[in-house]
């Protein structure tokens, strides 16, 4: 069976996960920042979906990326500058854009989201 893990810094969320997934052996849920959870994992994702603040990915979640055998990373972005900037950083680890999605939630604004898959070539 494969494992969910969830690495989340905010604590409302962390309990929201926890009721809503609890029944569910195979989901484990980590209260924290991710620069100083993921690179200590045991587990080894295949998938990793990544939603950063508007801040982007710290490098040290770049750099345990990178040194994993993450095959595909589904990047969330509310700011396509962060954005750019961390896929020049993963394209140093063979990282390559397969999809990018972006969507306009408030119109009349810069504000621009954005989904964004790589792969690990």
């Amino acid at each position: 069976m494969k494992t969910c893990i969830g690495i989340e810094s905010s604590p409302s969320a962390v309990s929201d996960y926890a009721v809503n997934l609890d029944e569910y052996e195979n989901v484990k849920i980590y209260e924290g920042l991710a620069e100083k959870i993921f690179p200590f994992l045991d587990e080894q994702p295949d998938i990793v979906i990544l939603d950063p603040p508007r801040a982007g990915l710290n490098v040290k979640v770049v750099n345990a990326l990178g040194e994993s055998g993450v095959r595909v990373i589904a990047y969330v972005s509310c700011d396509p500058s962060t954005l750019v900037r961390d896929i020049k950083r993963l394209q140093e680890f063979d990282y390559h854009i397969k999809s990018l999605a972006l969507f306009d939630q408030f119109p009349q604004t810069y504000h621009i989201e954005s989904i964004c898959i790589l792969e690990r070539v």
